[in-house]
């Protein structure tokens, strides 16, 4: 993945996406990927996860990815407001189902895995655990993600609790619409729910190495969160499986 800095492309026009360089972070791997089966072009700007990122933050106002910069228009950091960007500007095949009910599903779906308080919210806590807890609690003060809610045992527990709630419901979902014989998650044609499950999987069920080259801290972080969950049903995973092998690319690059 080639990337150019915040200054370089603060003075460009066009779609300018920030991604958190050398690390499969789900957020910036989806976001390119709903970019990518939209037909949307656009040029990857650097962001240093667990970095207070000056530049970036002097740009676009958030020093965490992704962000998208559309010409002048305002940013665009959050998972919806991304997805909606890329809708409008893209050809192609929707990745949004058109019949009302299923749209609603799938957006209090998509929000209750990778939203605000939703499944990746919850587990970021969690995974500071894999250290124990003297460490994690260290480890919050360093890294900036943590700064605006800080870190406790207790709120870890109650975090996996709440986490281990949406992957039961999700996962409930999920075995609806094996029986229905549908191979997506919504429906029977490709949504974005499908490329978001697809990449923040991860963050439970880790691909191997040989597809997704993962630093062995992140991917220790990751494994950690699976094991804390109880494990992770196996339909979850092959579902994740077969959109990679029918619509995203493998080896991840980053």
């Amino acid at each position: 993945m080639d990337y150019i800095t915040p200054s370089e492309a603060r003075s460009m026009s066009g779609l300018r996406l920030a991604l958190t360089r050398g690390v499969p972070g789900p957020y910036s791997m989806s976001a390119r990927s709903i970019f990518d089966l939209r037909n949307v072009p656009y040029v990857a700007v650097e962001q240093i996860g667990a970095s207070d990122n000056p530049e970036l933050k002097a740009w676009t106002g958030h020093r965490n990815a992704p962000v998208a910069m559309y010409n002048d228009e305002s940013p665009r950091a959050g998972w919806l407001d991304i997805l909606h960007l890329a809708q409008r500007l893209g050809s192609g095949p929707s990745l949004l189902p058109q019949d009302i009910k299923s749209r609603m599903l799938m957006f209090g779906l998509t929000n209750e895995l990778i939203g605000e308080s939703g499944l990746t919210w919850q587990l970021r806590l969690v995974m500071l655990g894999a250290g124990g807890p003297e460490r994690a609690a260290q480890a919050a003060q360093q890294n900036p993600m943590y700064a605006d809610y800080g870190y406790s045992e207790s709120a870890r527990q109650k975090a996996l609790s709440k986490a281990q709630s949406i992957l039961e419901a999700f996962t409930g979902h999920v075995r609806q619409q094996h029986t229905a014989g549908s191979d997506y998650l919504i429906g029977d044609t490709l949504t974005a729910l499908d490329v978001y499950w697809a990449y923040f999987s991860q963050i439970v069920a880790p691909l191997p190495d040989a597809q997704c080259p993962t630093p062995k801290g992140l991917r220790k972080s990751y494994e950690y969160c699976g094991q804390a969950l109880g494990g992770v049903d196996d339909l979850l995973v092959t579902r994740r499986d077969w959109m990679f092998a029918h619509h995203l690319q493998l080896p991840l690059t980053f």
